[in-house]
């Protein structure tokens, strides 16, 4: 049980390209403690170094960590590791959960064989576009199997479209996705509670990195769904998140086509910004910024 006089460490920044995000999160959230009297250090994780980690850690007698460092290294099962080994106790999931659901094919593979709907895929491996056109149909999306905040993602509408993704791509894994004509929606997880369920209409051709966090455009809102709909959304999430491993909470985003729920990806660090989508549903639920922490954090008065 973590007290609040418990000295907790919010760690932030990292080495990819969702470092900037990173930083504003850990630091809303280090604020928001700071501000409730609480034993809080702050840490930029701004390399890979194991070393400095523990030794900051045991230096300032951490007992928890709140990994807020996004993408790799703090989603991947890196962190969670290192912490594992140095023996410091963290909210969220696990090491291996965290490098299974950071990988996106992957945690469709893990969906797929526990009969989750997920739009259709295959593993980039250098096909033409012609095959591609052919096996998709219509627009299909060109992703980084490990990447967050819709990064390195290329919509495929044209041979055009494909030459440039040629042109941009670099040594990481790909994977190809079918696009998906339908409205999108995100639903957080907390410690077993699925948090009401956003809308996103974005106001770019999808919600790519600048509509997910530097756009005023993009409307998120809390949807009258049929009780039916939204009763089958909880069980999807639940499941989604269950199958992976994960605990303590996450984010998952999904189309609905008619009636049929599409997973898209699942979030185990989602973000804790302003603009952010769990903080948004859970003062829908009731919950303030404090209180979310509390919860994911499992500290007790």
């Amino acid at each position: 049980m973590i007290r609040k006089d418990h000295h907790i460490c919010i760690l932030g920044g990292g080495w990819s390209n969702e470092r900037e995000i990173s930083l504003k999160s850990s630091n809303d959230v280090y604020k928001t403690l700071k501000s409730k009297g609480h034993n809080v250090y702050l840490y930029d994780m701004n390399e890979d170094s194991y070393d400095d980690l523990k030794n900051f850690l045991l230096s300032n007698s951490i007992d928890m960590v709140f990994n807020l460092i996004h993408g790799e290294g703090g989603e991947d099962g890196k962190i969670q590791g290192y912490l594992d080994e140095i023996g410091i106790h963290y909210c969220g999931s696990d090491s291996k959960s965290s490098a299974l659901s950071f990988n996106k094919y992957q945690t469709k593979k893990i969906w797929q064989q526990n009969d989750i709907s997920t739009p259709k895929f295959i593993l980039y491996e250098d096909q033409q576009y012609k095959e591609l056109a052919e096996l998709f149909k219509t627009t299909f999306f060109i992703k980084d199997t490990c990447s967050g905040s819709s990064n390195n993602i290329f919509k495929i509408d044209s041979i055009d479209d494909y030459e440039y993704f040629l042109e941009e791509k670099n040594e990481r894994q790909y994977m190809v996705e079918q696009g998906i004509l339908a409205d999108e929606y995100t639903a957080g997880i907390i410690n077993d509670k699925v948090l009401p369920i956003i809308k996103i209409i974005p106001h770019n051709s999808f919600y790519d990195y600048d509509a997910k966090y530097k756009s005023d455009k993009t409307q998120f809102i809390f949807p009258n769904l049929d009780t039916n709909i939204s009763k089958e959304i909880t069980c999807q999430v639940s499941k989604a998140f269950n199958v992976l491993g994960c605990s303590t909470w996450a984010r998952v985003d999904f189309f609905i086509d008619e009636s049929e729920i599409i997973l898209l990806e699942i979030n185990t660090i989602p973000g804790m910004t302003d603009h952010s989508l769990v903080p948004k549903a859970a003062d829908k639920y009731g919950l303030t910024y404090y209180d979310l922490i509390i919860e994911i954090m499992g500290i007790h008065a």
